[in-house]
C-alpha cells in the first residue's frame, strides 16, 4: 500500500511538471524553405550550395543526400581549386569522388586527347581504388597500374593514367576559381 501511495506522488508530480521541453544540441533548426532556396538556386556552384547547407548546420553525410541530384556536390563536394591541389601535392587519398569527377571532367575539356566524364558510380569506384591501394601520387599510381590490378567498376586503366599521370595540371591554372 505504501509502495502504491509513493508511485502515485511520484505519478503526480511528472504530471503535474511535465517533460523538458525539446532542446536537443543536435536539433537543426532550419527549415524546408531554406534549404529548397539553396537547392535551387541555379546561381550557386555546387560546392557553394554545399558551404551553405554546412553554415545551417547540416552534416556532409546528410548534405550528400540533400544533393543527391547534384552530380559535383553529392558526393563530400570539392572544386577544381581544392581538386588541383590535391593532385599537384599530391595527395590523392584526400580526394573525393566529386574532385576526382571535377578534375576529370576540366582535364577533358583542356586536354583534346582525353574524353573522360566520369558518373558518381565511377568516381566512386576511382576514389575506392585509390584508397584500397594506397594510391598517394601519380607515381603510386602508375605502379599500381604496371602490376596488373584490376581496376573496379567501368573505369579503364588509360583513362586513370591519361587523367592523372599523363596530363599536365598546369594545364588547368587559368580554369581555378
Amino acid at each position: 500500500m505504501r509502495t502504491l501511495g509513493m508511485s502515485l506522488l511520484v505519478l503526480a508530480a511528472v504530471l503535474t511538471v511535465g517533460c523538458p521541453p525539446e532542446n536537443y544540441p543536435t536539433l537543426n533548426s532550419a527549415t524546408l524553405k531554406q534549404v529548397d532556396a539553396i537547392r535551387n538556386n541555379s546561381a550557386l556552384t555546387p560546392n557553394e550550395k554545399r558551404q551553405q547547407l554546412a553554415a545551417l548546420g547540416f552534416s556532409p553525410e546528410t548534405i550528400n543526400a540533400l544533393l543527391r541530384s547534384e552530380r559535383l556536390a553529392n558526393q563530400f563536394g570539392g572544386d577544381l581549386r581544392s581538386a588541383y591541389y590535391k593532385v599537384v601535392q599530391p595527395s590523392f587519398l584526400s580526394l573525393t569522388p566529386d574532385e576526382i569527377q571535377v578534375y576529370s571532367d576540366e582535364a577533358s575539356r583542356v586536354d583534346d586527347v582525353l574524353n573522360v566524364g566520369w558518373s558518381d558510380v565511377q568516381a566512386t569506384a576511382v576514389w575506392e581504388f585509390f584508397n584500397n591501394n594506397y594510391i598517394e601520387s601519380k607515381d603510386d599510381l602508375q605502379a599500381v597500374l604496371d602490376s596488373g590490378l584490376e581496376i573496379p567498376g567501368d573505369v579503364t586503366s588509360n583513362d586513370l593514367q591519361g587523367v592523372f599521370i599523363d596530363f599536365d595540371p598546369e594545364r588547368l591554372l587559368p580554369r581555378l576559381p
